[in-house]
């Protein structure tokens, strides 16, 4: 949630200082031998349009790999029937839905409600 919002301020950073850069009075060019820099010592808004737009790339890969590493995290699940019988299984995290899994192996488990499931995440 946080990374959205954060998102949405840089877009329209990003564009109200496009908006700035374009609305700003046509100065008169004067014929000069070498560019010189700029005297003022400031930073041109395409400088910060460009570093920010790099800055989300960076949160936004960061935020995505962060995700596929969670997703991807291998978990043991423990299902007791009536009976008292108990399996142990193990899947990604992404792969349980509720009361349905698929394990590592490929093999879909559907739990009864009589069911009991523990999700035990490996401390790796």
């Amino acid at each position: 949630m946080l990374t959205k919002i954060l998102f949405t301020l840089a877009v329209i950073l990003v564009v109200a200082l496009v908006f700035r850069v374009k609305n700003t009075p046509a100065k008169p060019v004067k014929p000069q031998a070498a560019e010189t820099p700029n005297p003022k010592g400031g930073v041109s808004a395409a400088m910060v349009a460009y570093t920010l737009l790099g800055l989300v790339i960076a949160i936004s890969a960061l935020v995505f790999v962060l995700h596929w590493q969670d997703q991807h995290q291998v978990i043991d699940i423990q299902v007791t029937n009536s009976q008292g019988n108990t399996l142990k299984y193990q899947a990604y995290k992404k792969a349980v839905e509720g009361r349905r899994f698929t394990t590592i192996d490929g093999v879909s488990v559907d739990l009864a409600d009589s069911d009991r499931i523990e999700i035990l995440e490996s401390k790796d």
